[in-house]
């Protein structure tokens, strides 16, 4: 048995270093409480969190963070989780929701491929409640609760969850499809969910939008149908509007390593297909405003900051040189989305944002330690609105 620490804290003063300038289908299935659709993805997509800055990032609009300082963090606080398998799984870093409620998980490593998670009161450090799912991380923190897709057995059967802040069941699909169980956060609220439909000429990758209640606004059709042998490697990411870039692997497109894209609108209205980048992504990451930043390899294990696309762009242009110049340094908003890119408001609740290194790797300032059953969390005691919070750097 080994011990796991896993840090969870709260930055932000570094991500106001980099505040930077405001960056300026098919059928609706529409809103429906049984959902009915589920998710999926190549090998991986991403859409999440992150920031921008500087002037490279286009836009002339004044940073929100002119004039305005950091407040102070409060104390920190650690929560134990004991009694955990660590031989067969692991404890993951955590995530929060607008209420301050801190989700971490365990997550087995082999079948069934369990993940039980923990949700804490950070106000008291108390475990308030818990919920067991097939296959699913990460929870994505929603405004009040959080939302996530389950990926069940060898094939990937796929449904989504809403849960309310302390893990309490709110909505659950039916499983429906197949896929790599690929969840994007939309800032604006609620995900974009990614599923397989499979026919007799192939198979199509679905894109549901789905709101913070479960409901499905839209979903739209990638234009591509994926052959026996064809990638079907994609990444999406979801800008701070709500536009929505999806990128998939398209040699018969484009060449070898080529990736198509498309973009959709809040509405799920399509753009038009584009040659999106040639050669090793990894995943999106939010600009501040609109837009998108783009992760991926230099070279084999060579991280690098590829580029950036402004809101619906049909090209990419380099990453500022800011981010250019942090490599190996990931972007975090912390969770939900209404509030400005680097000022919070005051007197909210606390939340915590997650890094973890393993023990000799590191990756920002926190540290994982294997030795034992007992997950540690540390969360710290800045507070925040109920919304999204500052864009920083780890």
């Amino acid at each position: 048995m080994r011990l796991l620490c896993v840090t969870v804290s709260v930055v932000v003063g570094f991500g106001l270093l980099h505040c930077g300038k405001d960056s300026s289908g098919s059928a609706s299935v529409g809103p429906s409480p049984d959902g009915g659709t589920t998710s999926d993805g190549g090998t991986g997509a991403d859409g999440g969190t992150s920031s921008d800055g500087g002037t490279p990032d286009g836009g002339t609009a004044s940073s929100d963070c002119d004039g305005l300082a950091p407040g102070t963090p409060g104390a920190p606080a650690q929560i134990s989780l004991p009694d955990q398998d660590l031989n067969s799984g692991e404890c993951f870093p955590g995530e929060t929701d607008g209420t301050g409620h801190v989700a971490v998980s365990w997550q087995n490593g082999f079948q069934p491929h369990d993940s039980r998670y923990k949700f804490i009161d950070p106000s008291n450090g108390q475990v308030v409640g818990s919920y067991l799912a097939a296959g699913m991380y990460p929870l994505i923190g929603q405004a009040s609760g959080f939302m996530g897709g389950e990926c069940n057995g060898s094939m990937c059967e796929e449904d989504y969850v809403v849960l309310d802040p302390a893990g309490k069941e709110l909505y659950k699909s039916p499983f429906s499809g197949t896929g790599n169980n690929v969840n994007v956060n939309d800032p604006t609220g609620g995900m974009i969910h990614v599923r397989f439909s499979e026919s007799s000429a192939g198979t199509t990758m679905l894109l549901d939008a789905i709101d913070a209640a479960g409901n499905i606004p839209w979903t739209r059709a990638l234009p591509d149908v994926f052959g026996k042998g064809d990638s079907r490697a994609m990444r999406v990411g979801v800008d701070r509007q709500g536009n929505v870039l999806a990128v998939w692997s398209s040699e018969r497109r484009y060449g070898t390593n080529a990736w198509a894209g498309q973009w959709f609108d809040p509405a799920g209205t399509p753009g038009a297909v584009f040659h999106a980048a040639t050669g090793f992504l990894d995943k999106f990451y939010e600009r501040v405003g609109s837009g998108l930043f783009l992760a991926g390899f230099g070279a084999p294990n060579q991280s690098a900051w590829l580029g950036q696309f402004d809101a619906q762009s049909t090209s990419m242009s380099p990453p500022p040189d800011w981010l250019a110049a942090r490599a190996n340094t990931a972007l975090q908003w912390s969770t939900a989305g209404r509030d400005t890119p680097c000022c919070r408001s005051p007197g909210a609740a606390p939340f915590a944002s997650s890094r973890s290194r393993w023990s000799g790797e590191e990756r920002g300032s926190d540290e994982v330690v294997r030795t034992g059953s007992i997950c540690d969390e540390n969360v710290s005691g800045r507070r925040r609105g109920p919304g999204r919070a500052p864009a920083v750097l780890l």
